[in-house]
């Protein structure tokens, strides 16, 4: 079975994946390749994929990624009439590193990013650490968010239990950005060495710690080359932005989930290993105005293959 993945892996790599922007015509790098100045002066990067006039959905990747992550297909965003806006986090892809960063920080720049682009409301989603970021959207900017959704997400490290389930690296990871952030630090420095370096020997460490199930999902055309090439992007700018999204979303959030006012969509599989299922179930626990959606069988990446139920549930009752 190792040979037969590595093999795969070997002839995505060859065969399809190449350096994202010799792919780009002008027209898609002007989308794709998006900033704007914020108040404070940082420099926030964006994409935009889909309708460019249809109903906008704001999407926040998910640990060590970036804008380029998105649907594989470009024209089932066309066909929902979604204008599928992604957004570099401070200190990845383009956008500049934020000194001193909380987590509330991050409706700011979202606010400021929806006035830029003329959106009055919008939907928000995001995947695993990007979950905690489309929570505080919605808990920040009530009357700006229309629903959210938190698929395969993190939830509050100081719950009891957080720990169970988790891999040790993960676990490590987790526990160190509450109490020792140096470690996260180095951690992070050395996974920028692994996936800034040969991309077929990158892409397939990512995949090899990877379950059955997830590796699925990621075999699917065009994937697994999107999943590199956004980790490659997070990490352009070094990994001190990379290990401050770990130091914050493992430390206290700085807001009330019970609060929240929009409803907020909970998507979590069973056999996920990253973020086990116990986090969706507090988060379905824990938010007034929730629709919480459990899969059996499905692991971390069960988003790759369901983006059209996904955001087809996140519009219902517009």
């Amino acid at each position: 079975m190792q040979e037969e993945d590595a093999l795969m892996t070997r002839r995505m790599v060859q065969n399809r994946l190449r350096p994202l922007a010799s792919q780009r015509t002008d027209m898609e790098r002007d989308r794709i390749d998006q900033t704007v100045i914020l108040k404070d002066g940082r420099r926030l990067g964006f994409a935009e994929f889909g309708a460019p006039a249809g109903r906008p959905v704001f999407h926040f990747h998910g640990s060590a990624s970036s804008r380029l992550e998105r649907p594989s297909s470009d024209s089932m965003l066309e066909q929902m009439d979604i204008r599928f806006i992604t957004v570099d986090r401070p200190g990845h892809g383009l956008s500049d590193f934020q000194a001193n960063r909380r987590l509330i920080d991050w409706a700011q720049d979202i606010d400021q990013l929806a006035d830029h682009l003329g959106i009055a409301k919008f939907y928000v989603d995001g995947h695993s650490a990007g979950g905690p970021h489309a929570l505080v959207c919605a808990s920040q900017l009530p009357e700006r968010v229309i629903a959210g959704a938190a698929i395969s997400s993190v939830a509050p490290m100081s719950r009891a239990g957080a720990y169970k389930g988790m891999p040790l690296l993960n676990q490590l990871l987790a526990r160190s950005s509450r109490q020792y952030p140096w470690v996260t630090k180095v951690i992070r420095r050395v996974m920028r060495k692994m996936v800034m370096g040969d991309v077929e020997k990158a892409t397939r460490q990512l995949m090899s710690s990877m379950p059955e199930t997830d590796k699925a999902a990621l075999y699917a055309p065009g994937n697994v080359e999107i999943l590199v090439s956004s980790i490659r992007e997070g990490f352009r700018r070094g990994s001190r932005g990379v290990a401050q999204d770990d130091i914050l979303i493992n430390q206290e959030w700085g807001f009330d989930l019970e609060q929240v006012r929009p409803r907020i969509d909970v998507w979590h599989g069973d056999t996920d290993v990253n973020v086990p299922i116990h986090a969706g179930e507090y988060l379905r626990d824990t938010l007034p105005n929730v629709k919480a959606t459990f899969l059996s069988g499905e692991g971390h990446f069960f988003l790759l293959k369901r983006w059209n139920q996904v955001l087809a549930a996140l519009m219902d009752g517009e």
